[in-house]
């Protein structure tokens, strides 16, 4: 190259969703980070003092991006006042993707969002200069809740001899008119077959906002890993 240094060059060479992927999976590490600790240091059932909790979120019809994005959304930090009233509960705790239009939240964990960014020789002011050199990889950010509940929750619980047939009724199965071999549970377990060749599973289904992932829910759940290395041994 006859500019080995010319990283702006370079990287403004690479094709603008995948920019925007290297600066969306910096704001997610940041958010990981951050949420973990607060967990650690402030539980996850109560709200703390320095929290952010999300007090608006309008519809598409109503001003807002109809999705994940940070238009038509609205923050407070948790004071005194606010504990005191009991207004808000963990579900409304919200943390920050960094960027240059968001609120960081106080205590302990706005100061780690200093510290994780000055460890890599940047500054919260560095995402309003992100979009002055390159406006299309500009970054607003935007607002995660720390925690979020599914809803729609539903399960059945099934016995089964074969580890390889499906737990669900395949579009292909319908077509063809196929039922499923395995055998729905009662409740209470007493239709259930015990030798040594069943197997029992649970189909479980429920429905998540955007930004939050059916994965990290069965993880909760099953309080299993899910690492390919752990998943690949089952």
């Amino acid at each position: 190259s006859r500019k080995p240094r010319d990283y702006k060059s370079a990287f403004g060479s690479i094709a603008k969703n995948m920019r925007s992927m290297f600066l969306h999976a910096y704001q997610s590490l940041l958010w990981n980070k951050v949420a973990s600790h607060r967990i650690e240091t402030g539980g996850s059932a109560e709200v703390k003092l320095g929290d952010l909790v999300l007090v608006g979120d309008n519809p598409l019809g109503k001003g807002g991006s109809g999705t994940s994005g940070l238009k038509g959304k609205s923050v407070k930090l948790i004071d005194e006042n606010d504990l005191k009233e009991g207004k808000y509960n963990i579900t409304d705790v919200v943390l920050p993707l960094a960027g240059s239009k968001i609120r960081y939240p106080g205590g302990s964990a706005g100061d780690l969002f200093d510290e994780l960014l000055k460890k890599d020789g940047i500054s919260k002011a560095a995402f309003a200069q992100i979009g002055k050199i390159d406006r299309e990889i500009a970054l607003g950010g935007d607002y995660r809740k720390l925690i979020c509940k599914p809803s729609d929750v539903t399960w059945t619980s099934l016995q089964y001899k074969d580890p390889l047939e499906p737990l669900l009724q395949t579009d292909l199965m319908k077509v063809n008119g196929i039922d499923i071999a395995a055998t729905t549970l009662s409740d209470d377990g007493a239709t259930a077959i015990t030798d040594e060749d069943t197997l029992f599973g649970m189909v479980i289904g429920f429905s998540l906002p955007p930004s939050s992932y059916a994965t990290i829910a069965l993880r909760e759940l099953t309080k299993r890993p899910t690492s390919s290395d752990y998943q690949s041994k089952l």
